[in-house]
């Protein structure tokens, strides 16, 4: 006797595959999920603290530096930041992290500079 005749369930080919096999595919593909939606949630709370860099906002740069925006240029894609000694930095709208504080009353106008 062998194991195909005593138990002929084991020895019959699963039609939906091996359920391991299935398991560990729904593992991965929500895994997948799961980064895919953080990663997009990263971008885009990133992207709206570049859109809030305006002239007067107090901002987080990648390296930890707090400022204020006093200028902006579009073309160069840079922002000039004031710091609290008075000092003026330029430095690249894709270093802004974190805006601390959004600018009072900024418009569209302001950014032109």
């Amino acid at each position: 006797m062998n194991a195909s005749t005593l138990f002929p369930l084991l020895a019959a080919p699963n039609p939906l595959g091996d359920p391991l096999l299935l398991i560990l595919f729904g593992i991965l593909v929500l895994f997948m999920v799961l980064t895919f939606r953080r990663g997009k949630k990263m971008r885009d709370e990133q992207n709206n603290a570049r859109a809030g860099a305006v002239i007067g906002a107090e901002v987080v740069t990648a390296g930890g530096l707090v400022g204020t925006v006093v200028g902006r240029d579009e073309e160069r894609q840079r922002i000039t930041l004031e710091f609290s000694t008075g000092d003026r930095a330029d430095f690249l709208i894709g270093a802004v992290q974190q805006i601390i504080q959004p600018a009072a009353g900024a418009t569209d106008a302001d950014e032109t500079n």
